[in-house]
C-alpha cells in the first residue's frame, strides 16, 4: 500500500467581527501541521484592533484560544512563525477581530495522509 505524501497549502481569511471566521479545517483522513500564520492590519485609521485565534477541537468539542484578544496596531502584523500546531481530521483554525475589515490572516499548512484514520 501506496500513501500520498505531503502537500503544502496557503489559507487565507478577511478575519470577521461577531463571531469568529473559518481560516483552515483539517480534512479527512489528514493530519495537518500549521506551520506558521500571519496576521496584518490593513485599516490605516485605526490605532489597532485585537485578535483571537482559536482552535476547534472535534473530537472533544472543545474550543481553545491559541491567542485572546491580541492587539495588532495599525499598519503592523503579527507572525507566529515556527508554531507547528498540529491539527486532526475535522479540527478547526478560526480567527476574530474587534474591529471589521481591519485584520487579515495567513496561515501556510503542511497536510499528510494519516493512514490511521483510513
Amino acid at each position: 500500500m501506496t500513501y500520498e505524501s505531503k502537500r503544502r497549502i496557503n489559507a487565507f481569511l478577511d478575519i470577521p467581527t461577531g463571531s469568529a471566521g473559518v481560516l483552515y479545517t483539517c480534512p479527512t483522513n489528514r493530519t495537518a501541521v500549521v506551520k506558521e500564520i500571519i496576521v496584518s492590519n490593513v485599516d490605516v485609521s485605526n490605532a489597532s484592533a485585537n485578535l483571537t485565534i482559536q482552535i476547534v477541537d472535534t473530537s472533544t468539542g472543545n474550543t481553545f484560544n491559541l491567542v485572546s484578544t491580541k492587539p495588532v496596531a495599525e499598519n503592523t502584523y503579527l507572525r507566529i512563525d515556527s508554531a507547528n500546531i498540529i491539527l486532526e481530521s475535522g479540527d478547526i483554525l478560526k480567527a476574530l477581530a474587534s474591529a471589521a475589515d481591519d485584520l487579515e490572516a495567513s496561515a501556510f499548512i503542511e497536510e499528510y495522509p494519516d493512514p490511521m484514520r483510513s
